[in-house]
């Protein structure tokens, strides 16, 4: 047998899709070879159930522990790891939490998950420089508009129409547990501090413009596109406050320009 269909057979038994292919390839050792793959089944589940409760601890809060080991369970068999390293892992969490029916009387929680997983990539992201305003010195005005900018990696945009910010908050170890549901939408910025003064992360909250253009911005749009989506969005939305912000928070890494050899700015 080669080692990938071994493997494959292992990975079916721990995921509960076939308890009779991997049996047959362990030997009895103090327990049966049954025995021994559900020794490794449950370390493995348990492994990864920790995994989960330490990237999505409000969540875990806000439903219990038991059920979300419940929970998380249900996740780790239908998504397992695709990759070794566990901080990557979870990715899906909170889309599954959205189609979850145990959890649909908490529409919420699924935004919750998704500012969790934002918070988590900022603190892994790559470390890189930040894009500062007199790299675009060299760029004529009349083609700024055709600039496209590139966000740091640690920068994650998450917007919900409930308050989820205040939930977060809530329940964090010194919070009380109490968040208004009815607070409102909001639309948030979570990026890593890169300064010896700050360090961790930040939740920034926008209005609707700066979100808008924030979220072009990421999917690949245009200086000029961006700022024509976030206006028809947002009529009060200000280009120059909201580019000051994020050059002063260093939102950005790049800019590119597609005249421009290789597609850089000057």
């Amino acid at each position: 047998m080669q080692l990938r269909e071994l493997q494959s057979a292992v990975g079916a038994f721990v995921l509960g899709r076939d308890g009779a292919s991997a049996t047959p390839l362990v030997l009895a050792d103090g327990l049966t070879a049954g025995g021994r793959l559900g020794a490794y089944r449950n370390n493995t589940i348990i492994s990864l159930s920790e995994a989960l409760k330490a990237t999505f601890p409000v969540v875990c809060r806000l439903v219990s522990e038991r059920f979300f080991a419940y929970a998380a369970d249900a996740f780790i068999r239908r998504h397992p790891p695709t990759g070794p390293c566990v901080s990557e892992y979870g990715g899906e969490f909170p889309d599954f939490l959205a189609a979850f029916e145990p959890v649909r009387q908490l529409p919420y929680l699924a935004d919750v998950a998704r500012l969790e997983w934002a918070i988590n990539v900022a603190y892994h992201a790559t470390d890189m420089g930040r894009l500062v305003p007199a790299s675009l010195a060299a760029l004529p005005p009349e083609q700024s508009a055709r600039v496209t900018f590139v966000l740091h990696p640690s920068s994650g945009l998450v917007a919900s129409p409930y308050p989820v910010r205040h939930i977060w908050d809530a329940n964090q170890a010194d919070g009380d547990g109490r968040a208004d549901l009815d607070g409102g939408a909001c639309r948030l910025l979570v990026c890593r501090l890169d300064r010896a003064d700050a360090p961790g992360f930040s939740i920034v909250e926008l209005n609707l413009g700066e979100h808008t253009f924030l979220r072009a911005l990421a999917d690949g749009k245009t200086l000029g596109e961006a700022c024509q989506v976030a206006t028809a969005e947002d009529k009060r939305f200000d280009l120059t406050a909201t580019l000051s912000a994020c050059f002063s928070r260093g939102t950005f890494v790049e800019a590119r320009f597609a005249g421009s050899p290789e597609g850089r700015t000057p």
